[in-house]
């Protein structure tokens, strides 16, 4: 009876994979929430400036060639109606939940790909393209009718996660797309060969150099050639992918935490810069303890305003202390500007390295990282932690507080959605 199920189930699609992609989020966030920015080109942007360049751009910009990545005052002349709205991290987190609550009454998420793409598993009868599709539609509609009008996804069906990522960037936005296994690689051959997950501008280089520039001479590549063109097990993880069948996930343990700042025109003299680095390294401490992490080092890097950067780091004994990390920060801030020689800072980024667990216990030879706290520090960093998650962040700091974005350090990466408490740190 099991088998026969089976076989009733097997249409030749081979699905296995939903995958959702919300269009242009950060845009149709602000649209959903000002309807007087609807239907308008929208561009949304880290920091109040004409010279940082948009992180999102609404339908609307992009239909008039505006977008991720392209400069304020670039995009202004452009469209000179333009609206730029300041990015709001915190609604967004908030917006990708409600995402997720959504998703998860039509089939549970498997994989959170990043702030507007999940990844769910197809099983069963779900398998079946008609049933596969049905789920879909029914994620769109939820999502439009309960958290709004202008908060559109578009599906992708496939075999593998991957293809299934690609197929949701085909029809846009609204769409849905399903990539058959019985029908491989016909739908793939008229994309570019950039579209494909995974083939970012340095690996489309490198195939181009190889005679390699449309899907279907990438198609008939062998995996020994493949894993040559990359350099590794990347190239033998694309072919299988690539042909509908998902590579093993390659599990791997946090080594870092960092925090980033562009900064605003007042915050570029030397000096002013360095309270931005102090902050960014008292929010990397605050994240350590919260993440039950300690770390064995430092990195700073510095960019100037001209061409040129610097950095340096410092590796001592692990410690979640944020006293001890800006005794660190402080002398590699030295190192930095002396190095780099200029008088205006455009970005500081700090990175704690070497992290362990805070409760590391000891191997079978009595080994442990041996730890630089000062318990007094650490009873006093507690307690200003829990402060500032209670009543809101900064409201206790370590030294001045520099006036920053309301936001700095909470970025939300492409791979990465902030937890709720790091826009309290």
């Amino acid at each position: 009876m099991q088998k026969a199920q089976i076989r009733q189930w097997d249409d030749g699609s081979g699905l296995k994979w939903l995958y959702l992609d919300m269009n242009s989020f950060f845009a149709s966030c602000e649209q959903q929430a000002d309807p007087c920015l609807r239907g308008r080109p929208l561009i949304v942007v880290p920091v109040d400036s004409e010279y940082t360049c948009a992180i999102a751009a609404s339908q609307e910009a992009k239909r008039l060639g505006i977008k991720t990545g392209t400069q304020v005052k670039i995009a202004k002349q452009i469209c000179p109606d333009l609206k730029v709205v300041q990015a709001r991290p915190d609604e967004y987190v908030r917006i990708h939940h409600r995402i997720l609550e959504e998703v998860d009454h039509v089939i549970p998420v498997e994989k959170i790909c990043s702030i507007d793409e999940v990844a769910c598993r197809l099983m069963g009868p779900e398998t079946v393209e008609a049933a596969a599709r049905a789920l879909g539609h029914r994620i769109q509609r939820r999502i439009l009718s309960n958290i709004g009008e202008c908060l559109t996804a578009s599906i992708g069906l496939a075999p593998s996660r991957m293809l299934a990522k690609t197929a949701a960037d085909m029809q846009k936005p609204l769409g849905m797309t399903v990539l058959r296994r019985d029908q491989l690689p016909g739908p793939l051959l008229d994309i570019d060969i950039g579209d494909f997950p995974g083939i970012g501008p340095a690996t489309k280089a490198r195939l181009f150099r190889a005679g390699i520039s449309d899907p279907r001479q990438l198609w008939h590549l062998s995996p020994s050639r493949m894993r040559q063109l990359w350099g590794g097990i990347g190239g033998d993880q694309f072919w299988y992918a690539l042909r509908g069948v998902d590579p093993p996930e390659i599990e791997t343990e946090r080594g870092s935490i960092s925090h980033s700042h562009v900064l605003a025109v007042e915050l570029r003299p030397v000096e002013a810069a360095r309270a931005v680095a102090r902050r960014l390294t008292a929010k990397c401490g605050s994240r350590l303890r919260r993440m039950g992490y300690k770390c064995g080092g430092l990195h700073l890097s510095i960019r100037g305003t001209q061409e040129g950067r610097a950095q340096a780091e410092r590796l001592f004994m692990a410690t979640a202390d944020s006293f001890r990390m800006l005794e660190a920060a402080d002398a590699l801030w030295d190192v930095c500007v002396r190095t780099l020689n200029q008088t205006s800072i455009k970005k500081v980024s700090v990175t704690c390295m070497r992290l362990v667990p805070a409760d590391t216990a000891p191997d079978l030879f009595g080994y442990s990282p041996a730890a630089d706290e000062d318990p007094r520090h650490m009873r006093l960093l507690e307690a200003i932690d829990a402060l500032n998650q209670r009543f809101g962040k900064d409201r206790i700091s370590i030294g001045p507080k520099p006036k920053l974005h309301e936001f700095v350090g909470a970025k939300i990466a492409f791979n990465r959605v902030p937890e709720t408490p790091e826009f309290w740190e």
